[in-house]
């Protein structure tokens, strides 16, 4: 049976919580993280056991201390980590304010590079991180400036923190989306209207005929958080249906 134990920012919605669930029908031990109580309650409901949800704002630094501490207290040491969190507001350039600036790095960029420090201490030797960047890291997307230069920094470091971190035996990936359907572009201020046609263009350009789910990334990721994966350093899958060719 697989005893590995897993953490994923941001895992109660989207990508992290399909994620997760699918970790948990493999018998991964998934802890998954929520700036919202409701959000955590109702998604580790859902998961059922092997899941458990903590409180944590991957922005506040004071609260990623608190996670770890708490993870280690319960559970020792994890096997992976899964650096999820994320947020995307749509901005073009010009009108772009330092408040959507800031938050932005603060939880993309800042947020996920702190957690990937504090984490270190806990994770096992072997074991795994991977980080969620984007297809805005190459292909360019108007009012997505800030978001992507958080995703484009974040990706920066994967060369840097799989030499650092080799003697400890944690590795670093990278799984790259494409558009996929999911909350964040409710949360990003998008209408309905807006999204309702950004699913029928990419339905009816994408080779594989329709836009990304979150279920796409899942299989992506276990891959990468598993034992399959113990040879790569530094590898981006970019997972987008085609529609980058």
């Amino acid at each position: 049976m697989n005893t590995k134990i897993i953490v994923i920012t941001g895992g109660t919605t989207g990508i992290g919580f399909a994620c997760a669930e699918y970790l948990v029908s493999l018998n991964y031990q998934v802890i998954i993280t929520s700036r919202t109580k409701e959000n955590l309650e109702e998604a580790t409901s859902r998961l059922g056991n092997n899941s458990f949800g903590m409180l944590s704002d991957t922005s506040s630094l004071s609260d990623i201390d608190d996670l770890v501490m708490k993870i280690k207290k319960q559970f020792g040491k994890i096997d992976g980590l899964f650096v999820n969190a994320g947020v995307f507001k749509a901005s073009s350039f010009e009108e772009t304010s330092e408040e959507l600036f800031e938050e932005t790095m603060n939880i993309n960029f800042k947020g996920a590079f702190f957690a990937v420090q504090k984490f270190v201490p806990i994770l096992k030797n072997p074991s795994s991180i991977v980080l969620n960047t984007s297809i805005v890291v190459f292909k360019a997307f108007t009012n997505t400036s800030v978001y992507t230069a958080s995703k484009a920094a974040l990706e920066s470091l994967s060369k840097v923190l799989n030499i650092e971190l080799k003697d400890k035996g944690i590795r670093v990936n990278i799984v790259s989306p494409g558009v996929t359907e999911s909350p964040i572009q409710k949360k990003s201020g998008m209408t309905d209207e807006a999204i309702n046609n950004l699913v029928e263009h990419f339905s009816s350009t994408s080779p594989i005929g329709r836009i990304l789910v979150p279920k796409d990334i899942a299989p992506i990721v276990e891959f990468l958080l598993s034992d399959k994966s113990l040879v790569l350093r530094n590898e981006k899958i970019i997972v987008d249906g085609g529609t980058t060719l």
